[in-house]
């Protein structure tokens, strides 16, 4: 086995390369913060999909020999707000998280050229590795905040038996004081006063999704097709980069096109989807969520273009399809629309779907 100590240097080198200018590390203990945070949030947190299920507090259980998690943060620019007229908001995590998935792994094999195992993003909590191995602390929005970059960072793992020394020390929780700055501007109410994030009502839990979006949810989404940034951006910490916040290249805006991305799906267009795949991940970009999705977007844009596609759209085999491409044309209105929404109910069955029909009737009536 390899010096630890050279070891670490190694690390923390190699992780500058390759994007992660702050690493540390802490010990394999149970992660008692995520469980509070877990039991704080009732006896149901983690249920439903919304990840936190699938998340272990004890690194031991992953590798019983476990001495150590690297935590490797990557910053990263934002995107604005804003994005051009028929272009899906779609935040710069989703795109970087990946890129930065891909690069933990060439940080991993240092450690496996020293001798020793690795587990690459084992299922822990990320947040409570980063604040336990000393690289931030937590803003009132739940995220980790890491000195300059503030929360604009994402977060990779590394789970190893090498018995590397932890950065673990006291310090605050978190730094917000009395700012209420995130819980005042988050659209859904999404962030207790105490901190506590209510993920039942965050959009993000409902976005690429094949379920059937409350109403009040779509309405909220507006035009964002992956990812919230509401909290990060009125955050006075988080100002520095904010910014710097920029648009993406034409050509990565371009998918994101509404109108070209739900033809594309309508249609079976496979290379579009692919393209969007490789650029957020396969799983984010499966055809029935995207379009699911996009169809609220369209709704939300409210352009009479978009009618064709949902009326094609609103006979779709799955039913929360169904229910948003008339929610979507109750909204745009038009003679077209309203002659579809009634031809569509003369042949629903799903009782949902009738509902959203004769609801988006009264709407564009």
């Amino acid at each position: 086995m390899g010096n630890v100590d050279n070891l670490k240097a190694q690390l923390i080198e190699r992780g500058k390369q390759l994007g992660f200018p702050v690493i540390g590390i802490a010990d394999a203990r149970p992660f008692d913060l995520w469980l509070r945070a877990v039991e704080m949030r009732g006896k149901d947190a983690g249920k439903g999909g919304r990840g936190l299920g699938k998340l272990t507090p004890y690194p031991k259980n992953l590798m019983p020999d476990a001495e150590a998690v690297v935590v490797a943060v990557h910053p990263y620019v934002p995107h604005p707000e804003e994005f051009s007229e028929g272009i899906a908001r779609y935040s710069a995590h989703y795109v970087e998280y990946p890129a930065a998935r891909k690069a933990v792994e060439e940080l991993a094999e240092v450690i496996v050229r020293g001798g020793y195992k690795v587990m690459v993003e084992p299922p822990l909590p990320a947040k409570a590795a980063a604040y336990r191995a000393g690289v931030g602390t937590f803003g009132k929005n739940g995220l980790i905040y890491v000195g300059k970059y503030g929360s604009w960072v994402t977060l990779h793992l590394i789970l190893t038996d090498a018995p590397l020394s932890s950065d673990s020390r006291p310090q605050a929780l978190s730094l917000c004081g009395g700012c209420r700055r995130c819980i005042e501007a988050c659209p859904v109410h999404a962030i207790a006063d105490d901190g506590i994030i209510l993920p039942e009502r965050c959009l993000r839990a409902y976005m690429l999704t094949s379920e059937f979006i409350p109403l009040d949810i779509r309405e909220k989404l507006g035009t964002r097709l992956l990812g919230c940034d509401v909290c990060q951006m009125v955050c006075p910490r988080n100002s520095r980069i904010t910014s710097q916040a920029c648009l993406p290249g034409d050509g990565y805006l371009r998918l994101f096109d509404v109108y070209a991305l739900m033809k594309a799906l309508v249609e079976g267009h496979r290379g579009s989807i692919e393209a969007v795949a490789s650029l957020i991940g396969s799983n984010y970009a499966r055809p029935q969520r995207l379009l699911s999705s996009a169809i609220i977007v369209a709704g939300n844009f409210g352009k009479p273009e978009f009618v064709p596609l949902l009326i094609k759209t609103l006979r779709h085999p799955h039913p929360p399809i169904r229910a948003h491409s008339a929610w979507a044309l109750g909204k745009i209105g038009g003679r077209d629309a309203m002659s579809a929404l009634a031809e569509a109910l003369k042949d629903e069955t799903d009782q949902r779907v009738i509902q959203e029909i004769e609801r988006a009737q009264k709407a564009a009536g």
